[in-house]
């Protein structure tokens, strides 16, 4: 009788055991992501469980989006979906291969030495957990990630047009194929000088129509994966306000906002990029774009390939918005002028580099004699990579002004 009980205790306990298995496994089935659903997996953004704590913010992710932005930035799929056969085609295999010898190409030579470089010098000089405003942008997210890998938020501002992206999985086989290969067309500048050049890419985005499969691909390759993408725009008072994808160009501010996380570290992050002129009359005719970039002060701002645009009358508005909002300002001599920067900034300057002419596309009369003056004189620090117009000779120079403890901006 006692061996009977033992049995059937011993049973009892295996039945329940194989039953909590069997539920266990069919909850992880269901929070697998599918492409036939956008929303199948909850991530959260704090994970830590006190007493006394509000809940934490969840946010679905939209795992179709990350399955495209994958196979856009010519990586395999992570599990099966409606992409996973595609990758199978000649034109994806060599698009993949050439994507994949131009990163590591990158890396190797650019990317490797910044990621150092920001860890060991640049890091150690800036409060790097604020949000970057990188205006003249273009879809450059790269290289403010590498930069700026620890801000939360990254608002990107620039002219070339945001547009939804086309289902690739619901494209014919030729379409694709074009597509891929303009994309890998206009991310050659990239690749190789560091910055996009306007008059290239309003060619190159006829066939991948906006920044958007740029973006795609660079968040992607920077080990993070897309949870969600809103197109917005932004009112009289600074506030989002979401618009459908048809309709985004026809708003006077278009903005796509993307949320990411990185694969590591699991950190949420936001991506703001804003389709606008930030000329005088850009930002005038757009109150509450300068309303939004305010609210989110202070933040560092980033400028580098900017066509010296700043030193022109027509952009003074834009450096009264960056001298204002930012904690540090890290640029080239493209960006603000140091004639305007020494004499409205009460900050402490650092300077990276070699100071040189500027490159034979622009105007010798940009050169900058009180900049040279201001080089020889702070022993500038060695800048390890080479990043702007410069690419080809590596005399490259970088500035960093941060505001000091108490200081303020003279207006």
């Amino acid at each position: 009788m006692k061996k009977l009980a033992i049995n059937v205790l011993v049973t009892l306990c295996l039945s329940i055991f194989f039953n909590c298995s069997s539920k266990r496994q069919s909850a992880e089935a269901v929070t697998t992501d599918s492409t036939k659903v956008h929303s199948t997996a909850t991530l959260q953004i704090d994970s830590t469980v006190t007493e006394n704590v509000a809940p934490p913010v969840q946010i679905e992710k939209d795992t179709v989006l990350d399955n495209a932005a994958r196979f856009i930035a010519g990586l395999p799929q992570l599990y099966e979906s409606s992409y996973s056969a595609l990758e199978k085609d000649k034109y994806w295999i060599e698009y993949k291969q050439s994507m994949d010898a131009n990163w590591k190409k990158m890396s190797d030579t650019r990317l490797s030495k910044i990621a150092t470089w920001e860890k060991d010098v640049f890091s150690k000089s800036i409060e790097d957990s604020l949000t970057l405003f990188y205006p003249f942008s273009g879809p450059d997210f790269l290289h403010a990630n590498f930069l700026f890998p620890r801000a939360p938020k990254y608002v990107l501002a620039a002219l070339e047009p945001i547009r939804e992206v086309v289902a690739l999985d619901a494209s014919s086989e030729k379409f694709r194929d074009e597509f891929l290969d303009s994309l890998g067309h206009s991310l050659r500048d990239i690749f190789n000088k560091s910055y996009f050049i306007t008059n290239h890419m309003e060619k190159d985005l006829k066939q991948v129509k906006g920044v958007l499969p740029a973006l795609y691909f660079f968040i992607e390759r920077t080990n993070h994966e897309l949870l969600s993408q809103k197109f917005i725009t932004i009112d009289s008072l600074g506030n989002e306000t979401e618009v459908g994808a048809k309709k985004i160009n026809w708003q006077k501010t278009p903005c796509v906002k993307i949320i990411f996380r990185d694969r590591s570290t699991k950190e949420i992050k936001t991506l703001y990029y804003f389709s606008i002129s930030i000329s005088n009359g850009g930002l005038k005719d757009r109150p509450g774009f300068v309303k939004f970039v305010n609210n989110l002060a202070p933040f560092n701002s980033f400028v580098k390939s900017a066509s010296y645009l700043m030193h022109k009358d027509a952009f003074t508005k834009i450096k009264d918005l960056l001298v204002s909002n930012s904690h540090a300002i890290f640029q080239d001599d493209t960006g603000m002028p140091y004639r305007y920067v020494k004499n409205k900034l009460n900050w402490k300057g650092t300077f990276f580099g070699e100071y040189v002419k500027p490159v034979k596309d622009f105007s010798s009369e940009l050169y900058q004699t009180d900049l040279d003056s201001a080089y020889r004189a702070s022993k500038a620090q060695p800048l390890p990579f080479s990043l702007g117009y410069h690419w080809s000779t590596k005399k490259q120079n970088y500035m960093l002004f941060s505001k000091e403890r108490g200081a303020t901006a003279n207006k």
